[in-house]
């Protein structure tokens, strides 16, 4: 049994909800619904991001970097380190500024939730940025158990969505990302005044990047901290309708014991889980073109049974149980939205534009996993937004 009690934590963010999961776990669907949401899910899971394989989630992690650049070592200047938020030790990718940019405003980069996706997502992006800003993709909470990051399990820890995961990215920004900025910056302007040098690097704060159905992490993290955010893109999000209309209580209950159950939820993923489903579906829901080598094979890099929960509570749709126009029309924030050339949602997402008073629209050759498919194109937007 599953319920969802309001957070009174701080910020606005009493709406949000707790998920307390019960070992003893009941299924409350019938098996004709079973089928119907087994069907939608198939489809949601691979438009939402992707799927892999089960294998052991704790490998050897300089895996998961090799070969993002042709006849580069990306090991090299893209690190797997580690920090502690609350109860959970936590992982993220770091790429170090290149010389000359260290005191210039850093990038965080929010990744897809899905079957065997963590903050690799970003990886090709991070490695395709040559004079780069500093560079952070954290890993969000029950995810990067692959980089060595702790697993999440709702029989022993509640979390609330998505201010959990927000607040885990908060801890990031608020520990590491804006202190070792600071000091950098406050490095680059000594020597700059040493050398009688008058031009300081840019002020104010991070650009957050924010993938697909994860933009209401983003969007919250932009209403949060005004004074250390100072700019958010989203790419490829869901419709403004989407991500401001809040799916029904109990269609969220029912989800989640859906997905969770071990009859249908657990066919669901051993579908989802095979190499060969990799390929038909993003090929299908999620590349302009075909999908390459590197996507299939770093699916399959974190997959096991923990590995599943985070999963679990992004595809119940958990992210969208309220809406997010309050946060979106009160952040000061510029704000970009991007789609591919090839998504039919890009109509969908004009009201953005419409609704909110500092926003842009941009369309990108791409389809719906553009930092993957098109990291040039993403990296000029990013320069677009000075950074």
């Amino acid at each position: 049994r599953r319920r969802y009690q309001q957070n009174t934590s701080r910020g606005g963010d009493k709406d949000d909800v707790v998920l307390l999961v019960h070992p003893q776990q009941k299924n409350m669907l019938s098996k004709h619904r079973q089928v119907v949401l087994l069907a939608s899910l198939l489809l949601n899971s691979a438009v939402a991001f992707t799927v892999g394989r089960v294998s052991l989630c704790r490998q050897d992690a300089t895996h998961l970097l090799r070969g993002t650049v042709p006849s580069n070592d990306v090991d090299e200047y893209i690190s797997i380190e580690t920090y502690q938020h609350k109860d959970f030790k936590l992982t993220y990718l770091h790429k170090q500024a290149a010389p000359g940019r260290e005191g210039d405003r850093p990038i965080v980069l929010i990744h897809p939730v899905g079957i065997g996706l963590s903050s690799w997502f970003f990886a090709k992006l991070m490695a395709a940025y040559k004079n780069n800003p500093p560079m952070y993709a954290p890993d969000l909470i029950g995810c990067g158990i692959a980089h060595g990051a702790d697993a999440w399990y709702p029989q022993k820890h509640g979390l609330f969505f998505p201010l959990s995961w927000v607040e885990g990215v908060e801890t990031l920004i608020d520990t590491i990302v804006i202190p070792r900025w600071r000091g950098n910056k406050l490095s680059t302007l000594t020597n700059l005044f040493s050398k009688g040098t008058s031009s300081p690097p840019n002020d104010g704060g991070c650009l957050v990047i924010a993938q697909g159905g994860l933009a209401p992490v983003g969007i919250m993290l932009a209403k949060r901290n005004p004074m250390t955010i100072s700019n958010l893109m989203l790419t490829s999000p869901p419709t403004y309708q989407d991500v401001t209309t809040p799916i029904p209580q109990e269609e969220l209950e029912r989800n989640y014991n859906f997905l969770c159950s071990p009859t249908f939820g657990s066919l669901a993923f051993k579908l989802l889980e095979s190499k060969q489903l990799i390929k038909f579906f993003s090929n299908l829901f999620l590349f302009q073109d075909e999908c390459d080598e590197q996507w299939l094979d770093e699916t399959q890099r974190e997959l096991c049974v923990v590995a599943r929960a985070p999963v679990q509570a992004f595809n119940a749709g958990l992210l969208q149980h309220r809406s997010f126009e309050k946060e979106l029309k009160e952040s000061p924030q510029m704000k970009m939205i991007v789609s591919g050339v090839g998504d039919n949602r890009v109509v969908g997402r004009h009201q953005y534009q419409i609704e909110l008073e500092k926003c842009t629209m941009r369309t990108i050759e791409g389809l719906n996993v553009l930092p993957w498919e098109n990291p040039d194109a993403v990296i000029d937007l990013i320069k677009e937004m000075e950074y």
